[in-house]
């Protein structure tokens, strides 16, 4: 799986510094890609193109949402900055933006008015969370737009949809990988994990990766002590978190969004966990836990990640210097799928969503934040699966989130400690 992944360069620079280099790179990039005769060039000349965005900007998962969406203004600014679409006559993007609440049902309404509406999109965005995208999915299939997510659910690339794209690995996989890495993490260290607690907000992106986790520790044979879901709606973790504790396990392995993986964290320290805490991304992975639990509280938490902060080179820079913070991944990977659709109108100018479509199942594309997903580019296959994805490994220390595991990839050495 290592030998798939390829590191992108890392730059530090001064915010005009990082604007302008990224602009120059951008257009240089532009227009290597852009093509076509005249006749089709002046067809697709046109002074914007509309993509819209589908996201939760409201309700439990709101933060991840928010993060999502200045991953996508941040790419919009930059690639706008850099010229626009150059092989649409400089089209610049715009952003549509619509509040998906975190229910599905609101989710799946705002995606069909959009869609339905007198001027849709070329293409959307969203919905950042699996439960929300597989409603999403069905109004952009039904409506035969491209939708560009960085939702884990494995289902989403079994309905034999032609119009969704998946940009990050899925659910399964990731789930396996949060048990693989973390075994031979643990085994490197001379402490094996021969027992593992799991809890997991019970909904589609929790339970897929659930099931991950368990296939992988009996492949491993790994005994699963506990096996747990929850509402990520709580507002209280000690229950679970009992559970996972009193289950006496030598790992526990969490997937949740931010509010509640801040409280599962809070918990387990409350109540005296001293085994290491393997989160399934979601929200063990952005500012948001950092500044829930501090430095000190989060020092050692490893979490599976879907890209690598330490890849993420000049945006990530560009975001610091716009929020204050680093580029959570979900800003990071949404910002990714706005390139390749940027990429796509590149190779293939085209107002007409289905030729996108075809663009983005036969094309690669790595341009900006979509060269720093791992493996240093995205590719779908048939079914909209990003068939070069795989997960990795990160964990915090001293404050930063570093990427520790697989070994050729890793920014730092993993520190497994189980209290004892």
């Amino acid at each position: 799986m290592a030998d798939n992944l390829a590191r992108a360069p890392r730059r530090h620079r001064t915010r005009a510094g990082v604007s302008l280099a990224l602009a120059a790179s951008l257009s240089l990039a532009l227009a290597a890609c852009g093509g076509g005769d005249d006749e089709d060039q002046d067809a697709t000349d046109v002074e914007e193109v509309h993509i819209g965005v589908v996201l939760p900007l409201s309700g439990p998962t709101a933060q991840n949402g928010q993060n999502s969406q200045r991953g996508l203004e941040l790419a919009r600014d930059l690639i706008n900055e850099a010229g626009g679409i150059e092989s649409m006559g400089g089209a610049q993007i715009v952003l549509d933006i619509v509040d998906a609440t975190s229910e599905p049902a609101a989710a799946a309404n705002a995606a069909s008015e959009m869609v339905s509406g007198r001027e849709a999109p070329l293409a959307i965005v969203g919905a950042y969370a699996s439960g929300l995208t597989v409603t999403v999915a069905r109004e952009t299939e039904r409506a035969g737009i491209p939708l560009l997510t960085t939702a884990f659910s494995d289902e989403l690339t079994q309905e034999g949809y032609e119009f969704l794209f998946q940009l990050p690995a899925q659910a399964t996989a990731i789930g396996e990988a949060q048990m693989q890495y973390a075994v031979e993490i643990a085994e490197a260290a001379g402490d094996p994990i021969e027992s593992a607690a799991i809890i997991y907000a019970n909904n589609a992106y929790g339970e897929t990766q659930a099931q991950g986790l368990q296939s992988m520790a009996d492949e491993l044979g790994v005994d699963v002590a506990l096996f747990e879901g929850y509402d990520p709606a709580i507002t209280d973790a000690t229950p679970v978190a009992q559970q996972a504790i009193n289950a006496d396990a030598d790992a526990i392995f969490s997937i949740a969004y931010v509010s509640d993986g801040v409280l599962v964290a809070r918990a387990l320290q409350s109540l005296g966990n001293d085994v290491p805490v393997i989160g399934g991304v979601g929200g063990y992975i952005t500012p948001d836990f950092l500044a829930g639990l501090g430095e000190e509280g989060v020092e050692g938490y490893y979490s599976v990640n879907t890209s690598a902060l330490g890849d993420y080179g000049d945006i990530n820079t560009a975001y610091e210097e716009e929020y204050g913070t680093f580029m959570p991944q979900e800003a990071h990977d949404n910002a990714a799928g706005l390139y390749v659709i940027a990429e796509a109108l590149e190779q293939n100018p085209t107002l007409d969503p289905e030729e996108l479509a075809q663009t983005l199942h036969e094309g690669t594309f790595s341009m900006g934040a979509a060269g720093s997903m791992p493996g240093g580019e995205v590719a779908f296959d048939e079914t909209g699966a990003n068939e070069i994805a795989v997960p990795l490994m990160t964990q915090w220390q001293g404050g930063e989130l570093v990427g520790v595991w697989p070994e050729d990839f890793a920014d730092a050495e993993p520190i497994w400690s189980s209290g004892e």
